[in-house]
């Protein structure tokens, strides 16, 4: 009986579950900041293309999706023939949803998405601060 290979053994279908459960997940709630290295413009299109997004029920996938057909389109004619990298990050109770761009000198553009819950963190009620060495970093 041949082994299985150690770095691909466990690849597959069922280690992609997570992934799939976080992109498919639905937000709700309001929006608590907004971060991002755009043009004001193109940052104000963005934030309402992914409010109606999240208003509509779509799934975090679709609604990023829809931001980058919808708005993020617009920094292909702002910066035509020059390069320029910048992202976007909307940060909910319980989501954070970034959405990058690199667009190229040649007129490529490139986007890529990160999404991730929110951990919360109690205070340490012995030390009276927050017990996540990380929080104010």
């Amino acid at each position: 009986m041949a082994q299985t290979c150690k770095a691909t053994g466990g690849a597959g279908l069922s280690s992609t579950r997570g992934y799939e459960d976080t992109i498919n997940a639905r937000i709700s709630g309001e929006i608590n900041d907004v971060e991002s290295t755009l043009p004001d413009n193109i940052k104000d299109r963005a934030l309402s293309v992914f409010k109606s997004a999240v208003s509509e029920n779509y799934p975090i996938k679709d609604a990023i999706e829809k931001v980058q057909k919808e708005a993020l389109c617009e920094i292909e004619t702002v910066f035509k023939g020059q390069r320029f990298k910048g992202y976007i990050k909307f940060e909910f109770d319980m989501w954070v949803v970034t959405i990058n761009v690199n667009k190229f000198g040649n007129g490529n553009a490139q986007f890529s998405a990160g999404v991730g819950q929110k951990k919360m963190v109690c205070p340490d009620p012995f030390m009276g601060k927050l017990s996540d060495p990380n929080m104010n970093r």
